[in-house]
C-alpha cells in the first residue's frame, strides 16, 4: 500500500466534510467571522456554565446540553468551512491542502504563544501584586483556557484564513447565426 492510497475512511470523510447542504451558511467572509466567533464564545461559556450552577445539578443540566449541542454545530460548520483541512488524514488532502493546514497550524502556534506568554506574564503580575500570592484557582483556570486555545486556535485561524468559494461561471449562450 502506498502512502498516498487512501481508505474507505478516508473517502467516507472526505465525502462527509465536502458536503454542500450547508455551503450557503459559510459562503462569505463574514459569516466565517460570525461562525468563529459563536464558536469562542460557547467554548468560553461552557466551562463558566459549571460555577455559575453551583450545586444546582438540573442547572447544570439544562446550561450544559444547549450549549454543547450548540457548540457541535458551530464545529460542524467551521470544519465544513475549511472542507476537512484539519480532520482529513494528509494522505486524503492535495499538496494545497497540506500547505494550508501547516499554514493554519502556524499562525496558530504563534498566536498561542503569545497568549501563553500573557497568561505567565499576568500570573506573574498578581503573583507580585497579591500579599498571599495567586490562588490555584486562577493558575488552574488559566491552564484550562490555554488547553482549549491550545486545541481550537487551528480550526480557528483555518476558518477565518479560508477563501470565498468561487462563484459558478455562467454560460454564455452562443450568438445565434
Amino acid at each position: 500500500m502506498s502512502a498516498k492510497t487512501t481508505t474507505r475512511y478516508d473517502q467516507t470523510m472526505l465525502r462527509v466534510m465536502n458536503r454542500e447542504e450547508a455551503r450557503n451558511w459559510h459562503a462569505s467572509r463574514g459569516q466565517r467571522r460570525a461562525w468563529t466567533a459563536a464558536h469562542v464564545a460557547l467554548t468560553a461559556a461552557t466551562p463558566l456554565a459549571f460555577p455559575l450552577a453551583g450545586d444546582n445539578g438540573g442547572l447544570l443540566i439544562g446550561l450544559v446540553i444547549p450549549l454543547v449541542l450548540l457548540w457541535c454545530v458551530c464545529t460542524g460548520v467551521l470544519n465544513s468551512t475549511t472542507r476537512g483541512l484539519l480532520e482529513l488524514r494528509a494522505r486524503a488532502l492535495d499538496e494545497r491542502q497540506l500547505t494550508e493546514r501547516g499554514e493554519a497550524f502556524t499562525v496558530a502556534h504563534r498566536v498561542q504563544l503569545s497568549l501563553t506568554l500573557a497568561a505567565i506574564g499576568g500570573l506573574g503580575l498578581a503573583h507580585l501584586l497579591s500579599d498571599g500570592g495567586v490562588p490555584a484557582e486562577a493558575a488552574v483556570l488559566a491552564l484550562f483556557g490555554l488547553g482549549l486555545t491550545q486545541w481550537l486556535l487551528p480550526l480557528w485561524t483555518a476558518a477565518l484564513r479560508a477563501e470565498d468559494e468561487p462563484a459558478d461561471d455562467e454560460v454564455e449562450a452562443a450568438p445565434s447565426a
